[in-house]
């Protein structure tokens, strides 16, 4: 049987702060392909941002938003937003704590006028410079509230507490870092937002096993894709927390990390 693979971007494909994949990493993909393993990105990122040099390296799938938007072969499989009325609600109440945010669509991202003068704050112009060079995107715009499918904000006071306490019913609310190890950063999105649930799609679409299924990852926001395969590798640069809850722990991706463990696993 043929087996599934599926790869976090940034930390995991691409190294932070770049937009170019590493030789080694291309190589195992097309020869991991050529055997006849099915290879996925499975990302956080929306479909915008999986911009044209990762998908014309050739994958057989993408996977984003956390599964709520799945593509094959230029297709789109699945696709699923918040109700735009949830979205202007939620809206009004990152405006009330003064805090820069950015609704994240399929097809466009539109940032609040708060958002990039407070990312400067608080990464700093060097850092905010790098992130608008790597997801031009993410842009001062109109804001819209259809076809979300997820919403970023800066972290502030009693803001994700808050949040919960008026959308936890009916979102999913959860911390992340921006830059570096501190969780900056709050988002919200569907209950069932989950990369695990991009692999049960894909591997029953295509009849294999989980047993014959391998996820690479590198923060805990990949640890559900992980569990969900028959071997969950965390990268070397992983967050200690994911490493420990891995099957195996390869290099960097700089360190031919992928390249080594699809050999290991005898995926090329």
């Amino acid at each position: 049987m043929n087996n599934a693979i599926f790869l976090d971007i940034d930390g995991t494909l691409l190294p932070f702060g770049t937009s170019d994949v590493p030789e080694s990493a291309l190589s195992a993909i097309r020869l991991a392909r050529k055997k006849g393993n099915l290879v996925f990105i499975n990302t956080g990122r929306c479909r915008l941002e999986v911009v044209d040099s990762l998908v014309e390296i050739g994958f057989d799938g993408i996977i984003c938003s956390n599964a709520m938007y799945i593509e094959q072969d230029g297709k789109v499989l699945k696709e699923e937003s918040l109700e735009p009325y949830l979205v202007k609600r939620i809206g009004e109440f990152l405006e009330e704590r003064d805090t820069g945010y950015f609704f994240e669509g399929h097809r466009y991202v539109c940032a609040s006028p708060k958002f990039f003068p407070q990312l400067e704050r608080i990464a700093g112009v060097e850092s905010a410079r790098i992130m608008k060079k790597e997801f031009p995107s993410v842009i001062e715009s109109t804001l819209q509230f259809d076809e979300i499918g997820k919403i970023n904000f800066f972290q502030k006071g009693s803001i994700v507490k808050d949040a919960r306490a008026l959308f936890g019913d009916s979102l999913q609310i959860n911390e992340w870092s921006l830059i570096g190890d501190a969780a900056n950063m709050g988002e919200m999105t569907k209950p069932d937002a989950n990369k695990a649930n991009g692999v049960d799609f894909m591997l029953k679409r295509h009849g294999i096993d989980v047993s014959h299924s391998f996820a690479f990852g590198d923060t805990l926001g990949d640890l559900g894709m992980l569990k969900a395969c028959g071997v969950g590798v965390a990268m070397g640069n992983a967050s200690e927390a994911l490493k420990k809850e891995s099957d195996y722990v390869c290099e960097s991706v700089c360190e031919n990390g992928i390249f080594n463990a699809f050999k290991k696993f005898d995926l090329i």
